[in-house]
């Protein structure tokens, strides 16, 4: 088992990037023959394991292509290649877990049969196919287990891995906020006297310590999870916008915008979460100069609060907003990003 799989392994150098350049027909070429390398790569494995095992070609199709920064172009492949040899391997670990459970269900029926004392040879022979195809599904998963790009990051001075030491500093505070929500719908509020002038909708979403999984490295990478789209793993060099295995970009540092603000939400007042600064209160029904409205019986006071806003926007069509419960958390976070961002240009 241990002589079936290499570890693909890349070093990259954490440094100013001086990269310009966009993905090209025949660098398209390259991801389909990414794919192709890694389908015929896992279906080698399983048959050095087994010595039965055929496939026909995975089709996938990339929606994401043109949100990918510059030269990239190694790793993307790399992770392409890698999710087609798990794909197949994880597809024929799936079929042995089925024939496990059909024999199972049989051997089940048979030991609850009230003649079961006739069948003490089926039982037999199916309690040694379930340990084999068992067996067998063992090696496949640890085959799985080990199908991932290792890459290494090596800052090329102290001050950059430094800066990066502070990102993730301030990103495990940020992920303690109370709420984090990633905006998902707003349209303008024509409701007359209404104090909110804008309707929005939104969704708790979660930030973490996370990678992909066909991703190793020696340094610690997070996540922004996006409610309605590809999520985002930030690594020391890139940041990947991973909707699915079918759908993924690598996105340079310098083209990943952020923009920080503060802004003041009208929130329920059983909502407001235990970190949220609150500025003060309005009524729902409001006049001009701040006042109730009286024409309305059943108008009621409503809470503002402040809640930092961190906007995710590339040129190449990004654009993702999330509010956060804590502003002095949202805002140390962007502060450092723009720091590690400004040592990457």
């Amino acid at each position: 088992m241990k002589n079936v799989f290499i570890h693909p392994e890349i070093l990259l150098v954490v440094k100013r990037n001086n990269f310009n350049t966009n993905l090209s027909e025949s660098e398209s070429l390259k991801l389909e023959a990414a794919k192709e390398e890694g389908r015929k790569f896992a279906t080698e494995i399983l048959e050095s394991l087994f010595n039965k095992v055929q496939y026909g070609k995975i089709e996938s199709h990339f929606n994401t292509e043109r949100l990918n920064s510059d030269n990239f172009n190694e790793i993307r492949e790399s992770m392409i290649s890698l999710h087609h040899q798990r794909r197949v391997i994880s597809d024929e670990g799936d079929k042995y877990l089925l024939e496990i459970t059909l024999l199972k269900n049989k051997l089940n029926r048979l030991e609850k049969s009230f003649f079961r004392f006739l069948f003490k040879n089926k039982i037999r022979l199916l309690n040694e196919q379930i340990a084999i195809k068992g067996d067998e599904l063992l090696s496949i998963k640890q085959v799985e287990k080990e199908s991932y790009l290792k890459i290494n990051f090596k800052f090329d001075q102290i001050m950059v891995k430094e800066a990066y030491s502070d990102l993730i500093s301030a990103f495990t505070d940020l992920k303690y906020s109370h709420k984090i929500w990633d905006m998902i719908y707003s349209e303008r509020n024509f409701e007359t006297k209404a104090a909110a002038g804008t309707t929005m909708e939104r969704s708790e979403v979660r930030f973490k310590f996370d990678s992909i999984k066909s991703i190793l490295t020696n340094e610690k990478s997070f996540c922004f999870e996006n409610f309605n789209g590809g999520d985002f793993y930030f690594y020391p060099s890139f940041i990947i916008y991973f909707k699915n295995h079918e759908d993924i970009a690598i996105v340079d540092y310098n083209d990943l915008i952020i923009k920080y603000s503060e802004i003041r939400f009208l929130e329920e007042r059983q909502n407001i979460p235990t970190d949220t600064i609150v500025l003060g209160e309005t009524w729902y029904r409001v006049n001009k100069d701040g006042s109730p409205d009286r024409r309305f019986v059943d108008n009621f006071q409503i809470p503002i609060v402040s809640y930092g806003s961190i906007q995710i926007q590339t040129i190449s069509g990004i654009n993702e907003l999330y509010y956060i419960s804590d502003v002095r958390k949202a805002k140390h976070f962007c502060e450092q990003y723009h720091r590690y961002q400004d040592l990457l240009k």
